[in-house]
């Protein structure tokens, strides 16, 4: 099947979580991460030039549907778009694990309006996130308003190690407790210290040294 970017588009939606209503970004399909070229390559800058000067939304809505029932109806599944916490400096995304950033849930749409409200997958069925519920779980604040959740930072590096020509493979630990191997562009003959990655973005974390490069595409 091979990895599928992303990008971010330039639709919104209205998601409702509770009694909190938040316009939130929409993603677009694009291509293979195999499949880039120079045109597409350029599409790819066109859309970070979307979020410049303004930053990107909280959270984003997958343009790709999912037929999930809902826990009131479960014999009848329901058109539901995945929900993904978002950085305010990032434009695209891979579907390899959303590059760590969070799954917030799914977003079903209303019957009778174009606002859609934020579920919760449980036991193969979708529950509404109520507000409690969605305070509970980092979504909203303790005033009830939306929080951004982007991807987690680097709590622990166990080790750095050479990987392949011009690259380092660092065992890493998240802040939300997944353990990964994060791979670092780096040059000829260097190597991150393990504690160069303690409090980075995995995208943050992508070229060594740091700064050199787009933050906030790609996790590595």
């Amino acid at each position: 099947m091979g990895v599928q970017i992303y990008l971010l588009d330039r639709r919104t939606v209205t998601l409702l979580v509770g009694a909190d209503s938040q316009q939130i970004g929409t993603l677009r399909r694009s291509w293979k991460v195999t499949e880039i070229d120079d045109h597409r390559a350029a599409e790819i800058e066109a859309a970070k030039a979307t979020i410049a000067g303004q930053g990107a939304p909280l959270a984003v809505m997958v343009a790709d549907v999912a037929e999930i029932p809902l826990a009131i109806e479960p014999n009848r599944p329901v058109v539901a778009h995945l929900v993904i916490g978002w950085d305010a400096d990032r434009s695209s995304v891979t579907d390899f694990g959303w590059d760590y950033l969070p799954v917030l849930g799914y977003a079903v749409r209303g019957t009778a309006s174009a606002e859609y409200a934020l579920h919760e997958e449980r036991a193969g069925v979708l529950h509404p996130v109520t507000t409690g519920r969605a305070v509970e779980l980092g979504i909203l604040d303790g005033a009830g308003k939306f929080q951004r959740r982007g991807q987690p930072s680097i709590t622990e590096c166990r080790s750095v190690r050479p990987y392949i020509s011009s690259y380092a493979q660092a065992d890493c630990t998240l802040s939300d407790g997944q353990i990964v191997e994060l791979l670092t562009s780096v040059e000829p003959g260097t190597l991150p210290d393990s504690t160069w990655y303690v409090g980075k973005r995995p995208a943050d974390a992508a070229r060594y040294p740091a700064g050199e490069g787009g933050g906030g595409e790609g996790a590595g």
